[in-house]
């Protein structure tokens, strides 16, 4: 277990000093309930008046390594709620907070987004979404948690002992730009959507120490998908994304299925299956009510991380809540409209 640890850290100090490798931005399976993660183009998309939101996952715990976990939250504004108009403006502000090794590496994100959803036709079916994000993004490295080679001796890893290879830069901070698009099209009984969005628009730089940093690259991220409202009121989605930073391509395909369980407390239950390809499926069960919803998710992971020896798992929890509004459009439920 000392191993692994110390080569993960190797690894963390490797990416942030400009080596080949390149470090990714955090990423949830339930990818709808942070919607601005996704696309600044999503902010405020489909809420009634305000939306929480939140989700927390655990990546690869069990594993010798100490597991990544990441937590966000995000609170949401539709500007026009309560007005006459197809058209709306929407502000979300969020919190996301990403940790490796116990702590060895926090990197935090606080971000402010505005986005104008733009109906194109009277009936407002037909939508044209804009959105920008300003983020400030905090980077922590521990220097108390590194253990380095040349420390090693007969009494074992001595933190005490000063290493040649010294991390300099413990902290750093930036600013960074995200923007987005988003068109969706709804029918009688189906509907379909499709958007872009980029982020680290700036190009910030990161790195370890004074004389090794790069630029972080942009990451690009496509999605589209389709959705298909039944008599019984039951609902199929279908989503395919694809998320580009660096050398690095992430996609992800999958669907849910809602079941309109007409009862007063508890209106649906969603059971969904997506694959990550070249690193896992995950199953998905939600449960909503009028007004909120909650999901777990877990991924089976097939990557080569997992051996026999390093049982690697992942698991996410997440819930959604739109307040000030007396009820959720149906078939929407907790508006987590982006499935």
């Amino acid at each position: 277990m000392k191993k692994n640890f110390i080569l993960t850290a190797y690894m963390i100090v490797a990416v942030l000093s400009g080596a080949t490798l390149r470090a990714q931005d955090p990423h949830f399976s339930q990818y709808f309930a942070s919607p601005m993660t996704l696309s600044p183009a999503l902010t405020a998309r489909g809420v009634t008046d305000w939306r929480l939101s939140s989700v927390y996952r655990s990546q690869w715990w069990m594993s010798y390594a100490m597991p990544y976990t990441t937590t966000a939250v995000s609170l949401e504004k539709n500007m026009t709620a309560g007005r006459d108009s197809k058209s709306n403006l929407g502000f979300g502000i969020s919190m996301l907070s990403d940790a490796s090794n116990g702590g060895l590496l926090k990197n935090n994100f606080f971000s402010f987004a505005g986005a104008y959803h733009v109906a194109l036709d009277q009936e407002g079916k037909t939508m044209l979404s804009g959105g920008i994000m300003a983020t400030y993004a905090n980077r922590i490295l521990d220097p108390n948690r590194f253990e380095f080679q040349d420390q090693y001796g007969s009494m074992g890893f001595q933190r005490s002992t000063p290493s040649a290879d010294p991390v300099t830069v413990l902290t750093n901070n930036y600013w960074d730009a995200n923007a987005g698009l988003h068109f969706s099209r709804e029918f009688t009984n189906w509907g379909y959507d499709a958007g872009a969005a980029v982020y680290h628009l700036s190009h910030p730089s990161e790195g370890a120490y004074n004389n090794f940093t790069y630029s972080i690259d942009s990451r690009y991220s496509l999605q589209g998908g389709a959705h298909v409202y039944f008599k019984n009121n039951n609902r199929l989605n279908a989503r395919l994304i694809t998320e580009i930073q660096g050398q690095n391509t992430i996609v992800t395909l999958g669907g849910v299925y809602g079941f309109d369980l007409g009862d007063d407390t508890f209106k649906g239950f969603d059971l969904g299956l997506w694959h990550r390809f070249g690193d896992s499926f995950y199953p998905y069960a939600g449960l909503s009510g009028n007004n909120w919803q909650a999901g777990i998710s877990y991924d089976v992971v097939t990557a080569q991380v997992k051996t026999a020896y390093n049982a690697v798992q992942s698991i996410e929890f997440s819930f959604v809540w739109q307040f000030k509004s007396k009820k959720l459009p149906t078939p929407e439920r907790a508006s987590v409209s982006v499935f």
